[in-house]
């Protein structure tokens, strides 16, 4: 099997086309051959050792997950320094170690296919002015150590023409309203996607508008990610930061969509569909376990959110366990017509040193943001 091949040809097809039966006849064995690779790293190769030999795994539920804190704690790459391209880090702050995650060329191709693809399927393939809630500063193509906030915004900014940021300040995040205002008088007429991270969507551009009494009436589809813990603290639900954000901008509800994804797994992001669903790509599949018994939750049940996918190479990401609650909401049937199994994102792990994507902004001066 030429499994370079089998991962290109669910990359570029048509995603969410598979029923859950199909991807797991498709996405196994590509799985099972990736995992004897990883057991060169003697970290991984203990691993399954321990957990659950490779002659023992028998379908996706049966690949024991990693969880994402392993990558805080050990060295898991499977290339050499020299094929790596760059490394991505997740949240640290002064009591949190930083998750490096290292990409090679191969990984780094695949994801941002992966990420086209499924953008593509949620946004159109037209590239349309885009205005992002964020510092230019973040977006530095110079920057090979690169925070999984910026890796965010550089995928999404490649589906937009005459991309423009709003904010000044890599730390201070001030709203630059001459900006915004030029970018949407420019495009009034026209239809735009907008792109931030839900906690800075909240506090340094709805909060900052709505001081000014300021509101909107365009034609745009909001795309945010990341950072809800602080904002249901302030009582800041999904559906009051829809309402809120829509009446500012003057748009629909319907028309911000929430995006969620990790660091460990880029190129795998989660969108929501019309129905309000996050759907998996033919190349990646979910898996909600009970905390307890760390078995597959029932449809309609909650559980820690597993995350398999099939583009990595340079690190052991095809099976990553996460410290977040989901539902698994069903398979094959959600009214959008999208195929597979789609799920919720409930909330974080309540446990004192997990922080989201806004959840940390500036609590400290060397703080990165993930989503």
């Amino acid at each position: 099997m030429d499994i370079n091949k089998k991962i290109n040809e669910l990359i570029v097809g048509e995603q969410y086309s598979l029923s859950a039966k199909e991807k797991e006849k498709e996405m196994f064995p590509i799985l099972l051959e990736q995992l004897k690779n990883q057991t060169k790293n003697k970290i991984m190769d203990s691993f399954y050792k321990k957990l659950k030999p490779l002659n023992e795994i028998k379908s996706l539920l049966d690949v024991p997950p990693i969880p994402v804190s392993l990558f805080k704690e050990n060295d898991l790459s499977l290339v050499s320094e020299e094929e790596l391209v760059r490394t991505l880090t997740s949240s640290g702050t002064t009591s949190q170690i930083k998750s490096k995650i290292p990409i090679d060329k191969t990984t780094s191709f695949r994801q941002s296919k992966a990420l086209a693809n499924i953008l593509k399927n949620h946004i159109g393939k037209k590239r349309k002015p885009m205005l992002i809630i964020d510092t230019e500063e973040v977006n530095n193509p110079k920057n090979n150590k690169i925070s999984a906030r910026g890796v965010a915004i550089r995928g999404i900014a490649q589906f937009g023409k005459d991309v423009t940021y709003i904010l000044d300040g890599e730390e201070s995040l001030i709203l630059n309203q001459k900006k915004l205002e030029e970018f949407a008088e420019k495009y009034k007429n026209q239809e735009i996607i907008i792109f931030g991270f839900t906690y800075i969507v909240w506090t340094k551009f709805h909060n900052e508008l709505k001081k000014l009494k300021k509101k909107f009436n365009l034609k745009a589809e909001l795309i945010h990610s990341g950072g809800w813990k602080k904002l249901e603290s302030q009582k800041v639900s999904k559906e009051v930061f829809g309402k809120e954000i829509g009446e500012t901008l003057g748009i629909s509800p319907t028309s911000v969509y929430d995006m969620y994804g990790m660091v460990e797994q880029v190129g795998v992001v989660f969108i929501d569909c019309e129905k309000g669903n996050k759907h998996m790509p033919n190349f990646a599949e979910v898996i909600i376990r009970n905390p307890l018994t760390m078995n597959e939750s029932e449809i309609g049940e909650t559980g820690l959110i597993e995350i398999l996918s099939v583009l990595p190479s340079s690190y052991p990401g095809q099976a990553l366990i996460t410290e977040d609650i989901g539902l698994l909401a069903g398979v094959d049937d959600c009214e959008c017509g999208r195929k597979g199994k789609y799920f919720r994102f409930v909330s974080r792990v309540e446990k004192s040193e997990i922080r989201g994507c806004g959840d940390t902004f500036m609590e400290g001066k060397n703080d990165t943001i993930i989503f």
